[in-house]
């Protein structure tokens, strides 16, 4: 049957209006899959039922909309009939979808017809996502938590009595990640090598000189993200949270410090700032027509676009903060344009980076500073850790730094 898959979920402020394009689909399904507009009217319910859990109801739309569409589309069968056999090879298709069902970066659903305002599918969009130029590899905790999303909508379709089992719960007791195609833990997201973060510093540079009204903030944000390693939502704007200029502030020890409020795991931190780092905030200040240093009162976003936003959050407002999205474009832009200067001496280190993601700076930032002497304690306080066994995965046995026991911070 046919492959393409659809946005089958509007958004949660239209879950009680429908989308006409999605109505008509649903129902030329139910002519042959009996019960297709039963049971998409109960998942509607359970989205609505998470509706008032931004975060929440983004990752069940996801999963929900990539499962309808493999269920009705590949199989040309009932949610009823999934059982534990038939949601393991709905595993083995989302660990391995089909090239055409990936796209580079991540697209909103919708776009919204300029004559009508009414929303149709956005062609550019696609149900999985893969930055990297390697092979499309699940980790396993994107496994974990999709098999526990979709357990509590079976839980739900138990409870409607619409389905007696919880395939989505077997699978997840019985998850072996030796059968499973997805990725260790540590692959794709393991520290960039000294070659490679040298190589990317000096690419950053060299474009902030170059074309300064674009790169003194990639300058900025990798320093950060190199210097502080946070998580990249911690620096990006999110539902209730714009991070600031004033995010960075002079503490009473005299000290410049970065201010992170309540993150994952619900604590806020505050993370000495290195000079190197507020030399680069200096020059981007200096760039945006600002002072050297912020002052208590700013109201400026940290990281502001470049161009007026064109749908969502902010949309035709030029000073706003950036979301998470647009910084990972960001580092991928960076990451590509050195991987494409190493190729012909370096094809390995070049092969490596087209892999790597934002978070690898994160984990550089934290290999680095544990290999280079920082105490333990104050790496993990930094990073925003809980316990110092969380450490553990950012202390790599790799060759390079065996040979070379003690790495410079400096940028």
């Amino acid at each position: 049957m046919n492959q393409n898959f659809m946005p089958l979920f509007p958004h949660a402020n239209q879950l009680d209006l429908g989308v006409d394009y999605i109505n008509q689909h649903i129902s030329e399904l139910d002519r042959s899959i009996p019960d297709a507009a039963y049971s998409y009217e109960l998942a509607i319910e359970y989205l609505a039922e998470n509706r008032f859990n931004a975060n929440n109801f983004k990752s069940i739309r996801g999963e929900l909309n990539v499962l309808f569409n493999w269920t009705w589309l590949v199989c040309g069968m009932s949610i009823a009939e999934i059982d534990r056999i038939a949601l393991r090879k709905f595993i083995d298709f989302c660990n391995q979808p089909p090239a055409h069902l990936i796209a580079r970066t991540s697209y909103p659903f919708f776009i919204t017809e300029a004559k009508t305002t009414l929303l149709q599918a956005n062609p550019k969009w696609q149900p999985f996502v893969h930055r990297g130029l390697g092979k499309y590899i699940r980790k396993t905790s994107t496994l974990k938590a999709q098999l526990s999303l979709l357990s509590s909508f079976f839980l739900f379709l138990n409870d409607v009595e619409y389905h007696d089992k919880n395939p989505a719960a077997i699978l997840l007791r019985r998850l072996n990640v030796n059968n499973t195609h997805v990725a260790d833990p540590e692959v794709g997201e393991k520290a960039l090598s000294s070659l490679q973060w040298r190589s990317v510093w000096d690419v950053v540079n060299e474009l902030a000189d170059k074309q300064p009204e674009k790169h003194q903030r990639s300058r900025l944000l990798f320093a950060l993200l190199y210097l502080l390693y946070p998580r990249v939502s911690e620096i990006a704007a999110r539902p209730g949270f714009t991070p600031l200029m004033s995010s960075f502030f002079k503490h009473r020890s005299g000290n410049w410090v970065f201010k992170i409020p309540h993150s994952k795991g619900g604590k806020s931190r505050i993370i000495l700032c290195p000079d190197e780092l507020l030399q680069c905030l200096k020059d981007y200040r200096r760039y945006l027509g600002l002072s050297d240093l912020q002052q208590p009162d700013e109201k400026i976003p940290l990281f502001v676009r470049h161009k007026a936003g064109t749908h969502g959050r902010d949309t035709g407002v030029l000073n706003a903060q950036l979301g998470i999205e647009a910084i990972r474009n960001i580092v991928r832009e960076i990451f590509d344009l050195t991987a494409s200067k190493l190729t012909s001496d370096e094809p390995h280190a070049a092969g490596e980076l087209r892999q790597f993601s934002v978070h690898s700076l994160r984990h550089t930032g934290i290999s680095t500073s544990i290999a280079a002497g920082t105490p333990l304690q104050v790496v993990m306080k930094n990073a925003g850790h809980a316990d110092l066994s969380t450490l553990s995965i950012y202390i790599s046995a790799d060759l390079q730094q065996q040979v070379t026991a003690t790495v410079s911070r400096d940028l």
